[in-house]
């Protein structure tokens, strides 16, 4: 959850993950300029950042400190054999210090990240960009739709969540060193040529560029229930939510379902925009405590609440769900007595503020810790949810990228287990799924090649696991009214308030 001083125009086509949670791309600058000024955004807001500069330089010991760094600096930058391969040794090389000194500390959400990786966080959390709509799986010749955003041109054109994407405007994805985003991005209303495989066949469609907006969608699930998928808190999560709520009004909606999954967070200035739909005046939506024992209290403001009630509400939380969404969690969780249906959430309980410096690089760093309305800490804990559903165990299984590796009958691995889960899935297998490659694992791969006619003798490989994967997220989209127990389980308390 973010505090947000300027707007931004955001362009996205990868889901939203925090700094700490990806490889970040390394792109050279010229020098960085050290001169900063503060400004309050990640995951809440905080006031304390010149407390950030004054423990660098208030002591000889410290002096003495970063006399060593400079000498090893110096001994790297002029003899270091591979200092030439850099584009910018300079840079380079504080940029990696710099990252050092904080990926040893202990605290995963304290990062420093470049100009680009601001700007990729930034764009991930407002989710608003001109292209057509779809996040995917860029690894290993993949290059796989994982997710069509509704109402968006990818689904207007007959993108699907399994395609795997072969070919853009007649340029092959596999074989081109220009990343997808790029090969996808261009102006609204722009038609592009797309080439994807679907069950490893090639389809061409085209599709028309436009904006995508991508905070929240809704839809009447079923009479008196609204269902409200949030995910992310960018600026203008408030004004759709409340769109979205004037039309469940209008259709007579009385029960609610909002579904957090995988919502990573946002913007404190969203969390406060939100809760004031739903909270009365005055309540608390968190607190925030300090190292030096400060307390903030935040509470509603201008409140609208009374003009969308619901008799009951009902939240769908995953190990996804963190951050922001765990605030807007626990706050109408204990205001409003909302109930909790899914999976125990991530556990981000901290607060982080950010520090721009010269170059447009920045310090994000941890300075306190926020609770909840009654002074619940959650970090590294998460929210237990008052009815756990736990989706089919391929969901919760990492797909493995093996290359250029096989396995067969009578070997132990990754891809094994994978492929044991994403049968078991697809209806092929009912055996062991602890990665033994068994003659019943064998039967099951033989028995999906068939029907996917698929040549293989059941050696286990990239392709393989490709097809199974894509398999996986075609029925988990065709069939989610049967397949998503989490949203049937929460659909039913919504109604019986349960």
């Amino acid at each position: 959850m973010d505090k947000e001083e300027n707007n931004k125009h955001q362009i996205r086509l990868e889901r939203h993950k925090w700094p700490d949670e990806i490889n970040r791309e390394k792109k050279k600058k010229k020098v960085i300029i050290a001169t900063a000024s503060a400004v309050v955004i990640a995951f809440l807001l905080g006031w304390q950042g010149n407390r950030l500069l004054n423990s660098i330089i208030g002591n000889g010991k410290n002096s003495e400190a970063l006399a060593l760094f400079e000498r090893v600096y110096s001994d790297v930058r002029s003899s270091w054999f591979f200092v030439n391969d850099m584009e910018d040794p300079d840079k380079t090389l504080v940029e990696n210090a710099i990252k050092g000194m904080l990926q040893r500390n202990g605290d995963q959400h304290t990062v420093y990240m470049t100009d680009e990786e601001t700007k990729k966080l930034n764009d991930s959390i407002n989710m608003s960009f001109v292209g057509i709509g779809v996040t995917y799986m860029e690894a290993s010749d993949t290059n796989m739709v994982t997710n069509v955003i509704q109402g968006s041109p990818a689904e207007a054109g007959g993108i699907l969540a399994g395609d795997v994407i072969s070919k853009v405007d007649g340029v092959s994805t596999f074989s081109s060193d220009i990343p997808i985003k790029e090969m996808i991005q261009g102006e609204a209303g722009q038609p592009i040529e797309m080439e994807v495989l679907r069950a490893g066949k090639p389809v061409t469609l085209e599709v028309i560029r436009g904006r995508v907006e991508a905070l929240a969608f809704g839809e009447v699930l079923e009479p008196g229930v609204g269902y409200i998928e949030m995910k992310s808190f960018g600026r203008g999560l408030a004004d759709v939510t409340e769109s979205i709520l004037k039309d469940f009004k209008a259709k007579g909606v009385k029960n609610l379902v909002i579904d957090l999954r995988d919502n990573g967070g946002g913007y404190l200035d969203a969390i406060q925009d939100v809760a004031r739909l739903f909270l009365d005046e005055g309540a608390i939506v968190y607190q925030e405590h300090f190292t030096n024992g400060k307390t903030e209290t935040y509470t509603v403001k201008n409140s609208v609440a009374l003009n969308y009630k619901f008799d009951d509400i009902t939240i769908l939380i995953n190990e996804g769900t963190a951050s922001a969404s765990e605030v807007l969690t626990l706050a109408l969780t204990e205001n409003l007595g909302a109930k909790t249906v899914g999976m125990k959430s991530y556990g981000k309980g901290t607060v982080q503020t950010q520090r721009i410096y010269g170059d447009s690089s920045n310090l994000k760093i941890t300075i306190a810790e926020w609770r909840s309305p009654s002074d619940i800490s959650i970090n590294n804990v998460g929210i237990l949810p008052d009815h756990e559903v736990k989706l089919p165990d391929v969901f919760y299984a990492s797909y493995p990228l093996i290359g250029t590796s096989e396995f067969a009958y009578d070997t132990v691995s990754i891809a094994a287990s994978y492929a044991q889960h994403a049968l078991t899935y697809l209806g092929y297998h009912n055996g062991r799924t602890d990665g033994y490659y068994d003659s019943a694992t064998h039967d099951a791969i033989l028995a999906y090649a068939n029907a996917e006619t698929i040549n293989t003798d059941g050696t286990i490989n990239q392709a393989l696991l490709q097809r199974m994967y894509s398999s996986v997220l075609y029925n988990w989209n065709g069939n989610r009214a049967v397949d998503d127990i989490q949203l049937i389980k929460a659909l039913e308390v919504a109604k019986h308030g349960s």
